[in-house]
């Protein structure tokens, strides 16, 4: 989280410290008028130590909840990177001077403990935070919190110069925490929907050959702004598969031996993890409309891929009609009616960065001759389904150039809904045969 927040943002870093700085005074000021100089300074320590955190967590939310929270079964997986470390000394300043403030170090433990509880719930409810949500963080900063609070009891075996707080304050923050509780165990009961993280499994190390091949797009792409050593292979059959790495807040994957298609992809801004979007120099500035956005993609599309844009068709599209998220341009080609395979996809975000790019060069092959047409094909395909038309829906059919068995080939891809069965196969448009046909159990909308 920390490094995501800091990165490219200067002008937050200043002005959280700035908030910070700005609570620890004011309740020093305030706890000044009751207490001894040493004792307000230690409240204003922690309520430093309290704002901190916070403004890291309601910075840079996406605006949308989620109602998710990711749970790693691996608790101790948490601690071994860098991340997690740098969350756990993040939260020791909040258990150490709780405990110095307070002299009560069970007290300081459970408030650090229901704070951290109410941070990572509101993550995955509350629509102007909305940033991730995981145990992770849970974990970590409890025992941040844990490890302060420890410190900052024997600091108070030393140290005599300070008071308890009173029973009459404590009881009334423990009400206040278990109503708390109660709100945050709600709101898993009913709201929060946990996932279980996908742990990862052992992967092939790409040769010096896939990671040169990969990080040489990579170069193309994006201008040396992103360099790989190393990346991993995941093989299908026969030597063929994806290379794939991963990036500063993201990944790229090419596939393998034939480098046919190339992708990568950024973290949005808007998941609140930081900014990652790759900024086209001279290109990138904000937008807020299809065209604006169309308009970066095709100047960085002219630079990078220009035999993309020569006869394709390109179309632009939002990603999500409700929220303001950002725009995926595409251009296809077709020969006829018939889509070729060449495919360029750029996906530009509001601030003007991409965070998507998705590339298939193939020069347009040479075809057989179709001879099956839209109903003959329709035809085959319900008579193989043992289908009506009046049993469902059509979906629109693709008619497209397809590689099948080393050979290209014209294809109508079809696909029916029958109640609650989708059924889905390809049709040869030039000899009738059918191929890859399925029929998936779709869910209902409630």
């Amino acid at each position: 989280m920390i490094r995501a927040v800091f990165q490219d943002h200067l002008a937050f870093l200043a002005l959280a410290i700035a908030i910070t700085l700005l609570a620890g005074v004011a309740t020093y000021l305030l706890f000044s008028r009751r207490t001894n100089r040493t004792q307000a300074a230690l409240y204003g320590l922690w309520a430093s130590s309290t704002v901190g955190p916070l403004t890291l967590t309601t910075w840079a939310g996406s605006g949308l909840a989620t109602g998710e929270c990711t749970i790693n079964p691996d608790v101790l997986e948490a601690f071994t990177g860098t991340q997690g470390q740098l969350n756990v000394l993040l939260l020791m300043p909040f258990g150490l001077f709780a405990a110095l403030a307070t002299r009560r170090p069970l007290f300081s433990a459970a408030t650090g403990i229901v704070f951290i509880a109410t941070v990572e719930t509101s993550q995955a409810v509350a629509p102007f935070i909305s940033r991730l949500c995981d145990s992770d963080d849970l974990a970590t900063n409890t025992a941040g919190v844990l490890m302060g609070t420890i410190m900052g009891a024997v600091i108070c075996r030393r140290i005599h110069s300070t008071q308890s707080m009173s029973k009459t304050t404590v009881q009334r923050t423990t009400a206040i925490g278990a109503t708390t509780v109660v709100l945050i165990t709600a709101a898993w009961a009913t709201v929060i929907h946990p996932v279980r993280a996908v742990l990862p499994t052992k992967v092939p190390e790409a040769t010096a050959a896939q990671v040169q091949a990969l990080d040489g797009a990579l170069n193309k792409a994006f201008e040396g702004t992103h360099r790989i050593s190393k990346a991993d292979f995941l093989e299908t059959s026969g030597g063929k598969g994806t290379v794939t790495a991963q990036l500063h807040g993201g990944f790229a994957e090419i596939t393998w031996p034939d480098r046919e298609q190339f992708t990568a992809h950024f973290t949005p801004t808007y998941h609140g993890e930081g900014t990652y979007a790759y900024k086209v120099p001279d290109v990138s500035r904000p937008t807020h409309t299809a065209q604006e956005a169309e308009r970066v993609a095709t100047q960085y599309a002219s630079q990078y891929a220009p035999w993309a844009l020569r006869r394709s068709k390109v179309t632009v599209r939002a990603i999500d009609e409700k929220a303001n998220i950002g725009w995926i341009v595409e251009w296809r080609r077709w020969r006829g009616e018939v889509l070729m395979p060449m495919r360029l996809d750029i996906v530009i975000e509001p601030s003007g960065g991409m965070t998507d790019l998705m590339v298939r060069h193939i020069n347009d092959p040479e075809l057989p001759q179709a001879r099956i047409s839209e109903a003959e094909a329709w035809k085959r395909f319900e008579t193989r389904f043992k289908l009506k038309p009046s049993d469902g829906k059509r979906e629109e059919p693709i008619y497209l150039a397809e590689r099948r068995d080393g050979q290209w080939r014209i294809h109508w891809r079809l696909s029916f809904q029958d109640r609650n069965t989708l059924h889905s196969a390809v049709v040869d448009a030039t000899d009738g045969s059918i191929h890859r046909n399925s029929s998936e159990v779709i869910s209902q909308p409630q």
